[in-house]
This record gives C-alpha cells, structure tokens and sequence, in this order.
C-alpha cells in the first residue's frame, strides 16, 4: 500500500456555495457547507486522479475576504511582537534584579524598590526563564 497523495485546496465562499479549488490538479469542485469542503476536494481529487478516496490526503485553506484575512494576519503580526516585547521586559526584570543583588541589596529592599513581592525576587534570581 502507497501513501495518499498530499495535495492542498482552497475555498472560496460564492453566493450560497463553496467553491473548492485544487490547484495542483487544475480541478475546481463545490460544497454546501464548510464542514463539506475537505470531503469534495478529496472527492473532486480521487476523481480526477482515478483512484479511491482514500489514497488522496487534501490540507484545505478556507478564505473569507481579502481585507478580514488582512486584518487576522496584522493581529498575528502584532501579538507576536507584543511576546517578543514581553520576553524583552521579562529580561530586563531579571537583569535588574541581578544588578541590584550583585550591588548588595537585600531581597526585601529590592521588592520594595520594584513594588512586587520579596518570593517574586527570588523567583526572578533564581530562574532566567521567569518571567
């Protein structure tokens, strides 16, 4: 027995239907519903290629609007900045902390002086992945 064919579709939604795309075949097929996208391309794919559903693997991509899908991918952009800016921070905390106890200052005196908790010190001193 082969492995199924690995083989990519899109979706794209017009008027009360779906239609199916696969790209490498130059197929195009519809759906009813999202939940039938994956089953006719695959269907639309065996067909085309002759051979049993079940040798036919499809990865779809579903599309709604140009600009909505703009706006999902500023938002993902964005949120992964905001985790690099995040580990930056949590770099810095941990670096002053460090400074401050190599300068002699007690864990009590730095909690203060940071405003958290002399626990939340220790975390911080103790582990560079604290955050």
């Amino acid at each position: 027995m082969t492995a199924p064919r690995q083989l990519t579709a899109t979706a794209r939604h017009d008027g009360r239907w779906w239609l199916v795309s696969v790209p490498e075949l130059d197929v195009v097929g519809q759906a009813r519903a999202v939940r039938d996208i994956a089953p006719a391309a695959a269907e639309v794919a065996a067909l085309h290629l002759n051979v049993p559903r079940e040798d036919v693997d499809m990865h779809v991509t579903v599309h709604v609007s140009e600009e909505a899908e703009r706006l999902w991918e500023e938002a993902r952009q964005l949120e992964d900045e905001a985790r690099a800016v995040q580990q930056r921070a949590a770099q810095l905390r941990r670096e002053a902390v460090r400074l401050s106890r190599t300068d002699g200052y007690k864990l009590d005196a730095v909690a203060a002086a940071f405003g958290v908790t002399p626990g939340r010190i220790q975390q911080l001193a103790a582990d560079p992945a604290a955050s």
